[in-house]
């Protein structure tokens, strides 16, 4: 069962006992569940070789022994766990490629390392774009339609831009492209990329395009717990994004739940269907042409903006942690409306695209940053956020001395 309803916040203190949290994956996300973590004082650790940003933070450990690069393979995960002088740990994935090495961990290791993501089979489903298509389907979720690229010659030449292509893995796309899909202009520049990614390794699927501006996507974040019990759900709303057409969110704002009641009511069928448990980011999109959210995916481990829940009075860190130990849950509480989230650098860049295109949503940046959740900045750990300065000096110089 699955209850929104809101409750007084408790947040839980530390203890000696309590086993460390091993944190794989860096950047923004990685940074944000330390923080959280760290907060609470949960003894937290970050594992892998890439520590940007996270190796400034004041929270940061560094695990002992040789790094082990991000995988989705669970034996190579459980080897590395073995050699770890940790008789408990609670696993923290940061990317989709981790969260499937820890939901595959073999029974052995899954007993010492608790993990806070969700069954194998339920991952998939998610991280799989045709696999989601088909759930979401299947539990009357409404979605833009999914067709298989094959299907591309069939499609009227008028219509070829309602379409974007979309992988079937995000991840090791937008590592490749830094796009989360592409946008069909006409059948030769598609036939074009659809060469390009298969070269790159890369499945692709044709999926619609939801018309609409980027304040149109609305995201519910939160956590269920072991019972299926939704313990936090906060809604939010993307102003901008970057790249301009189909980025991420580089600011949100907290909006109130009943706002998005279609979008809540088609979330709850799918994670109660799947017999979902873990932290959730749901991505939903208003289309104006029928008046549904159409979900366009659910990031199945944390995200970029899951410090944003922290900050409005929703603790979705410490809850993964005290539930994988198999402990009661503090009950939730409201969350704060209004409240903003905001990864400054990029959405300095996307302040001044739309700038130069005479719109302004979400405001001025500098007025918005010192008002709001900060993706690399806090008052209480500054160094992640010098270090951010200093590379985007950087690429900005390299840009510069390339022209």
């Amino acid at each position: 069962m699955i209850d929104c309803s809101p409750r007084l916040r408790r947040k839980s203190s530390p203890r000696r006992s309590d086993p460390p949290a091993l944190i794989f994956g860096a950047g923004v996300t990685g940074l944000a569940v330390l923080r959280a973590l760290g907060r609470s004082g949960v003894p937290s650790y970050s594992a892998g070789p890439d520590r940007s940003l996270v190796g400034r933070s004041r929270w940061y450990r560094e695990l002992p022994g040789e790094d082990l690069d991000e995988t989705s393979d669970g034996e190579r995960l459980a080897a590395y766990l073995r050699a770890l002088p940790f008789e408990r740990t609670v696993l923290f994935p940061c990317s989709d490629q981790w969260a499937l090495a820890v939901a595959s961990l073999p029974d052995d290791v899954a007993a010492s390392h608790a993990v806070t993501v969700a069954a194998l089979d339920v991952l998939r489903s998610l991280i799989d774009k045709e696999l989601f298509s088909q759930v979401c389907a299947e539990y009357d979720v409404p979605a833009p339609r999914v067709l298989p690229t094959t299907d591309l010659d069939a499609i009227e030449a008028d219509a070829l831009q309602s379409w974007l292509l979309k992988p079937k893995h995000s991840q090791l796309f937008t590592a490749r492209f830094g796009v989360k899909a592409v946008q069909v202009e006409n059948r030769a520049q598609a036939t074009e990329f659809l060469e390009t990614a298969t070269d790159a390794g890369l499945e692709l699927l044709l999926q619609e395009f939801v018309p609409g501006p980027p304040t149109s996507h609305v995201f519910l974040d939160g956590y269920v717990d072991r019972s299926g019990v939704m313990r936090a759900c906060l809604a939010r709303r993307r102003l901008r994004m970057h790249p301009q057409a189909l980025g991420n969110s580089t600011l949100s704002v907290t909006i109130r739940l009943d706002e998005v009641a279609g979008a809540l009511d088609s979330l709850r069928r799918l994670l109660e269907g799947l017999g979902y448990v873990g932290v959730f980011d749901a991505e939903f999109k208003h289309d104006p042409r029928d008046g549904l959210f159409k979900i366009l995916e659910v990031n199945a481990r944390p995200w970029w903006q899951i410090a944003l829940a922290d900050a409005s009075g929703l603790d979705i860190c410490a809850m993964a942690y005290r539930d994988a130990l198999g402990e009661p849950l503090p009950q939730s509480g409201e969350y704060r409306i209004g409240q903003t989230w905001v990864h400054p650098v990029p959405d300095l860049q996307a302040w001044w695209t739309l700038r130069a295109h005479g719109d302004r949503p979400g405001g001025v940046p500098l007025r918005v940053w010192l008002g709001g959740t900060n993706a690399v900045f806090s008052w209480d750990d500054p160094k992640p956020a010098a270090e951010d300065l200093v590379r985007a000096g950087e690429r900005l110089l390299g840009r510069l001395l390339r022209r």
